[in-house]
């Protein structure tokens, strides 16, 4: 069985997505510093790469992914895989993540 990483944490936020000919919205449910899961308003195949914004609370740009893969998908729930983000998004997202996990009761610690 594979391990994470990196804690996955429970969320609700809206992204836009684009890449491959396509462009669309959607919803992620799960968030880590390396991934997501997202129910997505279009069918998205496993392999397919693309460009997310993910809009986080109290932030009014966006959080900006240029690179993520499709690692699977069932129905229109997917789990995506980051591959590039610049550094200041990656601390932006860390930082998020961290103030998810303290409000949550737990602190942030990878897991595997």
């Amino acid at each position: 069985m594979e391990r994470r990483e990196f804690a996955r944490v429970a969320v609700e936020l809206p992204l836009s997505l684009s890449g491959n000919g396509m462009a669309g919205g959607g919803l992620i449910s799960g968030l880590s510093a390396r991934g997501c899961t997202l129910v997505s308003d279009e069918l998205i195949l496993p392999g397919t790469t693309l460009a997310l914004r993910i809009q986080l609370p109290t932030q009014s740009v966006p959080l900006k992914v240029d690179l993520a893969e499709v690692r699977w998908a069932q129905g229109r729930e997917c789990g995506l895989e980051f591959l590039r983000l610049r550094l200041e998004e990656k601390k932006r997202l860390r930082r998020f993540l961290s103030a998810l996990q303290r409000a949550q009761g737990g602190g942030f610690q990878q897991t595997g």
